[in-house]
């Protein structure tokens, strides 16, 4: 089935998680390979089976080479022992999954593997990084999409997934089902730390106390797990991992030599929260 098809029938199915970002009215008709709303706006399906929702342009750092890296980085198994603890704290693995910020899409797809088996929604304003994503992996809804301007329905998801990226808690809330969870990944203090040495001296500390704080505050209840691992690269995967992050991008190549990129420190903490019922 071509993936455009294969889109169309998962919106058929799933219409109901969807509104328009431009009226907030629901969804009422899927015409051919166009959707609409109650308001006669429409949005068309690409031929990569994807959405794009964004009101107004958005530029994104997130070029196709640095997607690609990322990718790469990913497949190599970078981000798998996070993934595998963030796996075995999602309640309900057959609801409704919604990747916030995904990228090209590699860490809902490994999720997939792991055994996450309802529907996945995967969004981002990068267009780059969404089709890269849906030109990859079959079994994710890719859309282009702005947080700020969400074409969801109110609690129609079970799971919000925001790993390494922004929130809205007020958004993420309208989003959840009562007793729906959000798990958020941030940085540790050690995160990248052999990145952060080639940083003005000011930046080469980092404390993710003001992020932690704001997520407690709305979820007061919420648990905390940190995974800490290390990576170890071969001189390809270091050129990757330089180009996947902004802290790497201005990197002079002089200064690379100056600290080992070949053994990286990965310190995250997974903060995961439930919507009251």
């Amino acid at each position: 089935m071509k993936k455009i098809d294969k889109a169309k029938t998962f919106l058929s199915e799933q219409l109901h998680l969807f509104k328009c970002p431009v009226c907030h009215s629901s969804f009422d008709a899927l015409d051919g390979y166009q959707l609409s709303c109650t308001h006669n706006h429409s949005f068309d399906l690409s031929k990569k089976g994807t959405l794009h929702f964004l009101l107004k342009p958005s530029k994104s750092e997130y070029s196709r080479p640095m997607l690609l890296s990322r990718q790469r980085i990913a497949k190599m198994g970078f981000w798998q022992p996070m993934l595998d603890t963030l796996y075995s704290l999602i309640e309900n693995k057959t609801g409704v999954a919604l990747d916030v910020g995904c990228g090209e899409g590699a860490h809902s797809a490994y999720l997939i593997e792991k055994g996450l088996a309802g529907p996945v929604i995967a969004f981002d304003i990068s267009k780059e990084g969404v089709n890269l994503g849906a030109a990859t992996y079959e079994d994710i809804f890719f859309l282009v999409a702005d947080l700020a301007q969400s074409p969801f329905a109110t609690e129609q998801f079970d799971t919000i997934l925001n790993i390494l990226s922004p929130s809205n808690y007020e958004e993420f809330n309208r989003l959840l089902k009562p007793g729906g969870q959000v798990i958020k990944v941030i940085p540790g203090k050690d995160y990248l730390k052999e990145l952060r040495a080639f940083q003005p001296k000011e930046n080469q500390s980092y404390s993710n106390k003001e992020v932690k704080d704001k997520f407690m505050t709305h979820y007061p209840k919420a648990s905390e797990h940190v995974v800490r691992y290390s990576v170890d690269l071969n001189d390809e995967e270091v050129t990757d991992f330089l180009n996947m992050t902004p802290l790497g991008w201005h990197i002079e190549a002089s200064e690379k030599e100056t600290v080992s990129l070949h053994h990286i420190t990965v310190d995250m903490v997974i903060l995961v929260g439930n919507k009251a019922q």
